[in-house]
């Protein structure tokens, strides 16, 4: 028994937790557009309670390609995971991820202006259009992003979603 803080007798035996933090995923998988506006809803209201800036791009993976012929649905769907992986990397940690689809990704950066916004827009889309080795296979990514921040460009989620797909 520990003298700084004693267990029952029973307990001794069992193990203890190594480690009490639960692994939160990065990404958030959402199930349409409807979830994606109210979870960058959830965001806004917390920026707006501190009084902060916020800004959101929002990552279409707009095609793959192979030179060499036909792309199989399982070759694309691997291609649009590593785009996940990779958009996943490159942003902070405070950063939000959230998954409208597979083709669709929205990145939520607290404290992010529309400059930061422009900035990581440009350095996502160098990071993610371009070349994927699947299966030996050499493919062709094509992505689009576009970029908005609040309050500059809106002050709720469908304002700063439109704007950011139509910049996109």
């Amino acid at each position: 028994m520990s003298p700084v803080r004693p267990e029952r007798e029973e307990d001794c035996s069992r193990p203890g937790p190594q480690d009490r933090r639960v692994p939160v995923p990065r990404t958030t998988p959402v199930s349409g557009p409807a979830e994606v506006q109210a979870r960058l809803e959830l965001h806004l209201s917390q920026c707006r309670r501190r009084g902060g800036v916020l800004a959101l791009l929002c990552v279409s993976v707009d095609g793959v390609s192979c030179s060499g012929g036909e792309v199989s649905a399982s070759m694309e769907q691997r291609v649009r995971q590593e785009v996940s992986n990779r958009i996943g990397n490159a942003v902070r940690g405070s950063d939000a991820i959230l998954r409208e689809s597979d083709r669709d990704t929205c990145v939520v950066m607290p404290g992010g202006d529309t400059e930061v916004a422009e900035r990581v827009g440009r350095r996502l889309e160098r990071l993610l259009s371009g070349d994927y080795r699947v299966a030996g296979e050499l493919l062709q990514v094509a992505v689009r992003i576009g970029a908005a921040a609040h309050p500059q460009d809106g002050l709720r989620a469908p304002e700063l979603l439109r704007k950011a797909v139509d910049r996109g």
